[in-house]
């Protein structure tokens, strides 16, 4: 069995999911195609750019099948989930589609599908429903793995069809996700990186009065020997404050967070259908650097949207040089055919909203260069993934795992195996990333 993964850090759980079952009911997993009798592709299809690749990805699958290296392929994920009678048509050859489940019966179909059968049910076990995930198989270094404690969104931002791929928000019971970080911790990992389509929506589809994001936090910080929890893809409007307590209470909570702001004109924001405005969001992000010391804050924003005339851009440019997010990513506005921005042609041209994603970057990499500068000369802990040669690569609180830059440290004895945690004196930055020497490693 070999499973081919693409997408975001949630889809990488799916696909945890998937070889935690295969491999509990005895399948031989390899990582080479061709060394498999059957592949599964995990898709992604939240894009076009998403779902070309997902689909050159199935072509390629298929060849292999042709030519006698594969015995079946099985596409799973997002792509059948959303666009399952266009994919089942386009690709008759692929032998079963599976869209998002708990892929509590993915055993059984790659058995169906290793008898010569195509299988055209639709469930590869049941749906998401805030059950803990404890079958997964991690593909990550053992130094940190996801967590999501939640699968879905209530939002109906204008350029986004992820509500229409994963439902709406539904939240698993605190008890759930602090057995899943014990789970983790048990398994050596260092850090738990919390995602969700909505972090900060967590329990908002219990009681009026049941747990929400600070309680979840508090709960999950708790767990004896999680060294460090990091809260990624938190939105903006209607931010639970009292997080930053539990940030400030936690050592382990790293003063990081992720909350993309999308934009900050007012005018597009509502074209967006982000609710909120210019000055909730500017105030929202200055709020968050007051009440937690040294904290790094990340953004995503999106240009070319409808409505973003040169003067919404300008107004994010001059916002974005003022307030310095440490880390940003930008994204060029791709029209989604069911998103209800999709048909709204008051936008610039494609190549109009790559120049302006550019001009983003171009100042994000000034701002961000400067920031890495100030660490210099700076001690602190840093977390090692992974390995080059004489260097060990690691990340500082500063950096997510996948998006964020890396520490790298002249390890020629390599005493620095994946996992340590040593106290290190920041020696130079280049780039996106940082050198530096260890202190200490206990």
């Amino acid at each position: 069995m070999a499973l081919v993964h693409l997408g975001c850090a949630r889809n990488l759980i799916d696909s945890e999911n998937i070889l935690g079952h295969l491999g509990a009911e005895g399948f031989s997993l390899t990582g080479a195609v061709e060394e498999a009798d059957v592949a599964i592709l995990n898709t992604c299809s939240f894009i076009g750019p998403a779902r070309e690749e997902s689909e050159n990805v199935i072509l390629d699958l298929l060849a292999a099948k042709a030519e006698g290296g594969l015995r079946g392929v099985i596409v799973a994920g997002c792509l059948p989930e959303k666009f399952r009678p266009e994919i089942e048509a386009k690709f008759p050859q692929v032998d079963a589609f599976l869209g998002l489940s708990d892929y509590s019966n993915v055993a059984r179909i790659v058995e169906e599908v290793l008898k010569g059968r195509k299988v055209r049910e639709d469930s590869g076990g049941r749906a998401p429903q805030g059950q803990g995930e404890f079958l997964r198989l991690l593909q990550t270094p053992r130094s940190y793995a996801y967590l999501r404690p939640s699968h879905g969104c209530d939002h109906e931002c204008g350029f986004c069809i992820i509500p229409q791929i994963r439902g709406k928000q539904v939240s698993k019971p605190v008890e759930a996700v602090v057995a899943e970080v014990e789970a983790l911790v048990k398994q050596g990992v260092r850090e738990v990186v919390m995602v969700a389509e909505d972090s900060t929506g967590y329990g908002r589809d219990f009681s009026k009065d049941g747990p929400k994001l600070p309680d979840l936090a508090d709960a999950m910080a708790s767990v004896e020997n999680l060294k460090w929890l990091r809260v990624m893809y938190a939105y903006p409007n209607n931010f639970p404050w009292q997080l930053t307590d539990v940030m400030n209470k936690h050592d382990n909570i790293v003063p990081y967070l992720d909350i993309p702001t999308q934009h900050v004109a007012t005018k597009v924001l509502k074209r967006m259908r982000r609710g909120g405005s210019s000055d909730s969001v500017r105030r929202i992000m200055q709020r968050l650097r007051d009440e937690v010391p040294d904290i790094v804050l990340r953004t995503t924003v999106l240009v070319g949207h409808p409505g973003e005339g040169r003067e919404e851009f300008e107004e994010l440019l001059k916002w974005l040089e003022e307030f310095r997010f440490e880390r940003l990513g930008a994204f060029a506005f791709s029209p989604e055919a069911t998103a209800p921005s999709g048909a709204d042609d008051d936008r610039c041209s494609h190549e109009e909203a790559l120049e302006r994603q550019g001009r983003v970057m171009e100042l994000q990499a000034r701002i961000h260069g400067e920031f890495q500068q100030s660490l210099v000369g700076r001690r602190t802990q840093v977390l090692v993934d992974d390995s080059d040669g004489d260097w060990a690569i690691a990340r500082s609180w500063a950096d997510a795992p996948e998006v964020d830059g890396m520490v790298r440290i002249h390890d020629p004895a390599h005493n620095l195996s994946t996992g340590a945690m040593p106290e290190v004196l920041v020696t130079a930055a280049e780039g996106y990333d940082l050198e530096a020497e260890v202190l200490s490693n206990p």
